[in-house]
């Protein structure tokens, strides 16, 4: 009768595992595209661990990637009061691009690269604020930023080209674009502008 027992108790011990599913099984769904039955495993390992940081974040960007940006924003922000680190700061930036509150985004970033002013995904997460916002001189600025940082960033002196250009700064666009075409001929920009910046 005893063995009967444990044995009972072990199969539904390993039932249960299986049911639950494990962390590898949510990486497996994710690779699938299958966003909601990963996060569904991975609610299910929260619910056993709900301090886990880990879970947390993996939630927030199963969330993400299944396009609930409204609920991912809000698990990233809850991640970042369990830890304030670069990863939940990116996330809250890309569910707030997602949903295109395009001031809230420059404004973090503002805030962020206050301590970091050299941090160039920043910059970038601004820049594509601010265009979007159809704000070309001040997405020109941050891509200008990009590149003193990092001068040979072919493709955001190309959008600092087209941002200039979009601003009605033609002369520095033109230079901008000259070097462009200097060091990277085959950039798209190059192309879509060679009849307008290319003229004298």
């Amino acid at each position: 009768m005893c063995k009967h027992i444990i044995i009972t108790v072990l199969m539904l011990a390993i039932c249960s595992q299986v049911l639950a599913g494990s962390i590898q099984d949510s990486y497996l769904a994710e690779a699938r595209g299958d966003y909601l039955h990963a996060l569904t495993l991975t609610q299910e390992l929260a619910d056993e661990d709900p301090e886990d940081l880990f879970y947390a974040m993996r939630i927030a960007w199963l969330q993400y990637l299944s396009g609930n940006y409204h609920s991912a924003l809000n698990s990233y922000l809850q991640a970042q009061k369990k830890l304030d680190h670069k990863d939940a700061r990116i996330g809250i930036i890309n569910c707030r691009l997602a949903l295109a509150e395009w001031d809230n985004v420059i404004s973090y970033c503002e805030l962020l690269l206050a301590d970091a002013p050299h941090d160039t995904l920043l910059l970038s997460k601004a820049a594509y604020a601010a265009y979007m916002k159809k704000s070309y001189a001040s997405a020109a600025d941050y891509f200008a930023r990009i590149l003193q940082i990092a001068p040979w960033d072919m493709e955001n002196r190309a959008y600092l080209v087209n941002n200039l250009y979009l601003s009605g700064n033609i002369e520095a666009a033109k230079a901008q674009y000259k070097s462009l075409k200097k060091y990277y001929p085959q950039s798209q920009i190059v192309i879509d502008y060679r009849e307008i910046l290319d003229s004298p």
